[in-house]
């Protein structure tokens, strides 16, 4: 560009000298003879112009190349950049795996990192379970109940009808109604009629409905149950979506995780409460039996599925997406076992290089499968190339131990550990695996044999409300969780039956247990001003409890003791079986009232 302003400058000084020659030569101040060697030099300094003209449109010829090169540049720079955006907007996809920066090598380093052995345990809130409805309430606890006590009867007071006047309940009723949920699920009846549910010809199981309550009391209390003040829920739900179930989630969540000393091994994965009326944070999973539902992020001991913490998954905060959602999860439901030296098996959705590096800061060991678009995967571990079938390659670094294995032809599975550094492989048998893979094979099922077995014997109702959906989720959860830690306080508990079998008699046995004190209640007529129908009391005596009706009210006709010729003494006391009036000299009072006729027989 320089050279270029030079030949403009000169260009223009040469043309004024032109013009000022040619201005002279009209004007005639020079002579014929003086002007023939002024002509000759000026010929001369136009040829020496043209030739600089020349190399001027030579230099302008190469600026222009050079321009468009620049401008070429500039659009392969654009290119780029464009791309690049793309890609950022696909979560974690890159279009070429790049090379990582740590250093890789093809040798483990010589550590011994063996994972030791642990059995899972009670602690010192659940060792001092003696009955099975005690490891149930362990984790509905006290507070839960309360809760739903308060907000039930305030919600039924204030939309029952005035013809109908509400009866509140107490710990008694909703013990019972809970145990009536798990006798629904335990009988796979979730999805039947009410009507037939309570219909005491049909099923000894339905007697035991009709004894514990009414269907109508089952229908009003699942109709007004409640968890949260309705007042102050719209500003909760401002910050919390979970606002209307809030407060029990946390209780719940923090009794799952005080009661049990979890296994050496974890596992977490997602879960999904099935359930298609109107949430804000529904989301569609096709893999799910259920598609449509609420997910839950669960923490899961590897080997006896008990849930040991959970999160509620409630969509986006704004508009933009959640940036490592896998990582804050992962370290969120595992902050209450750092230190411990347990390792955690997760899906492919969670596993980074980084995470498990800061896990095992935290002494916590990492193990899952791997993306193959994860940017900081190596190159030579995505390329399957020449490779045979059965065939690994190992990469390594101080803290984290990279496998690609090749089950099928053309295809790879990469997995990630911190616990593994050795080039340790299976037999022929087995296909030639890893070793990391044969453990992540093992500890993978927490969270899937967590939901195979609630899923079984579900207590879950239709319902169109969220919080009621996902509290009867939390009371699967519990039942399971009670079975466990009962299993541990008394290993030999039925342990001639199968597992399967023993969950089952544990969910018949629990629900009965919850029933039972309302069942007494009803069986003592207690609060009630008049007779239970008949079918009721069959139901009650079917349950092997006899009806102890009041003997004795203010106001009530008294008679002469049919035993007692000759007597004027008037009781009030009647025989429950032929309703005749009965002296206490000539009757027994047991749990019923009978006279010595009927007594005899």
């Amino acid at each position: 560009m320089s050279s270029m302003s030079d030949f403009l400058s000169s260009f223009t000084e040469f043309a004024q000298d032109v013009s000022d020659s040619e201005q002279s030569s009209d004007n005639g101040s020079i002579s014929n003879s003086d002007a023939e060697p002024e002509m000759q030099d000026f010929e001369g300094e136009m040829q020496d112009s043209e030739g600089e003209m020349q190399d001027s449109e030579g230099e302008m010829q190469d600026s222009e190349d050079e321009m468009q090169d620049s401008g070429d540049e500039m659009q392969n720079s654009e290119d780029e950049m464009q791309e690049n955006n793309i890609a950022k907007t696909v979560d974690n996809v890159v279009p070429e795996n790049q090379e990582s920066e740590r250093n890789w090598q093809h040798i483990g380093p010589s550590k011994d990192t063996a994972i030791v052995s642990r059995q899972c345990s009670l602690t010192t809130k659940s060792e001092h379970i003696q009955t099975i409805d005690e490891s149930f309430h362990l984790f509905i606890d006290d507070e839960v109940i309360n809760n739903i006590i308060l907000h039930t009867n305030n919600k039924a007071k204030k939309c029952m009808s005035p013809e109908k006047q509400w009866k509140p309940v107490d710990r008694t009723e909703i013990d019972a109604f809970l145990g009536l949920l798990l006798l629904i699920g335990r009988y796979r009846e979730s999805k039947e009629c009410k009507h037939d549910l309570w219909n005491i010809d049909n099923a000894l199981t339905r007697q035991f409905y009709a004894a514990t309550m009414s269907q109508d009391r089952f229908e009003d209390i699942f109709k007004y149950i409640r968890f949260d003040d309705p007042l102050t829920r719209e500003e909760r739900k401002a910050d919390d979506k979970l606002a209307p179930l809030r407060d029990i989630t946390n209780i719940f969540l923090k009794n799952c995780k005080n009661c049990y000393n979890a296994t050496e091994t974890g596992c977490v994965s997602e879960q999904l409460v099935t359930f298609r009326g109107r949430c804000s944070f529904k989301v569609y999973m096709p893999s799910k039996p259920g598609k449509y539902g609420i997910k839950m992020w669960t923490l899961c001991d590897s080997k006896t599925f008990y849930c040991c913490n959970m999160d509620v998954y409630l969509g986006k905060h704004g508009n933009a997406p959640e940036k490592q959602q896998g990582q804050r999860v992962v370290k969120q439901l595992t902050n209450f076992w750092k230190n411990s030296n347990r390792s955690i098996t997760i899906g492919n959705f969670f596993t980074d290089l980084s995470l498990g590096e800061q896990l095992l800061d935290e002494k916590l060991f990492l193990i899952g499968t791997v993306r193959k678009n994860k940017r900081d995967l190596p190159k030579s571990l995505t390329e399957i190339g020449n490779r045979s079938q059965y065939s690994s390659e190992f990469l390594f670094t101080d803290k984290v131990t990279l496998v690609s294995y090749i089950p099928k032809p053309r295809k790879s599975v990469i997995l990630l550990s911190t616990l593994h550094h050795e080039h340790n492989i299976l037999s022929a048998t087995e296909k030639f695996k890893p070793d990391i893979i044969s453990y992540y094979n093992t500890t993978k099922s927490g969270v899937d044999g967590l939901d195979d077995s609630i899923r079984e014997y579900s207590c879950r109702q239709r319902t169109r409300r969220w919080p009621l959906s996902l509290f009867m989720h939390f009371i699967d959860i519990a039942a399971y969780n009670a079975f466990i830690l009962y299993q541990i306080k008394y290993p030999t508990w039925k342990s001639n039956n199968t597992f399967k079998m023993r969950r089952k008699i544990f969910l018949e046995q629990l629900g009965k247990r919850l029933c039972e004190k309302n069942i007494d209640r009803r069986a003592r007529f207690e609060n009630k001003q008049i007779e239970l129908h008949k079918n009721v009391v069959r139901a009650i005596e079917a349950t092997g409890r006899n009806i102890i009706k009041k003997t004795k009210v203010t106001g009530q006709k008294r008679a002469r003791c049919c035993f007692c010729v000759g007597s004027n003494n008037k009781y009030a006391t009647i025989c429950d079986t032929c309703d005749r009036y009965v002296c206490g000299a000539h009757s027994t009072q047991q749990r019923q009232i009978l006279c010595n006729t009927c007594n005899n027989t």
